[in-house]
């Protein structure tokens, strides 16, 4: 494997006191929804196809605006992510839950999480306590630097 930088999208969206996260069934985590920006795409192009990817393509997402950027750099694995973490909303609720990803042969799904009692698996960890706090005060910063976090 080469030593490239990947850009990653995270797509977190909350509805009534919950968010939307996928869970891996394989490795007992949860994770906010997204992936890889493709070469050409602008960021908002990237959020809105990996919704449809994820949610159903009948799934459109609101962008409202970047919350976070985060470096994840684990050079001893050939990992070094730059990942922006996008507040948007979907327009669907109950019929997300449980909704699996073919893409990762059924062991991954869609999950809302209680915002305010997250579980202690969702990754990264930082969010797990910033993320209700910041949603709190409506989110007052756009595009913080959370530096390399796990």
């Amino acid at each position: 494997m080469g030593k490239e930088i990947n850009i990653r999208l995270r797509l977190i969206n909350i509805k009534q006191n919950k968010v939307l996260l996928t869970y891996n069934s394989e490795e007992d985590f949860y994770s906010f929804i997204g992936g890889k920006l493709e070469f050409g795409e602008t960021i908002q192009q990237g959020a809105e196809r990996e919704i449809k990817e994820e949610c159903g393509k009948d799934t459109s997402f609101n962008f409202k605006k970047i919350l976070y950027i985060r470096d994840y750099v684990d050079p001893p694995n050939n990992h070094h992510n730059v990942e922006f973490f996008i507040l948007g909303s979907v327009d669907k609720f109950e019929e997300l839950e449980g909704k699996r990803d073919p893409e990762f042969n059924e062991r991954d799904w869609l999950t809302w999480k209680d915002l305010f009692h997250l579980p202690t698996n969702v990754y990264p960890l930082m969010l797990q306590q910033k993320l209700p706090e910041d949603y709190k005060h409506n989110f007052p910063n756009q595009g913080e630097y959370l530096g390399n976090i796990t």
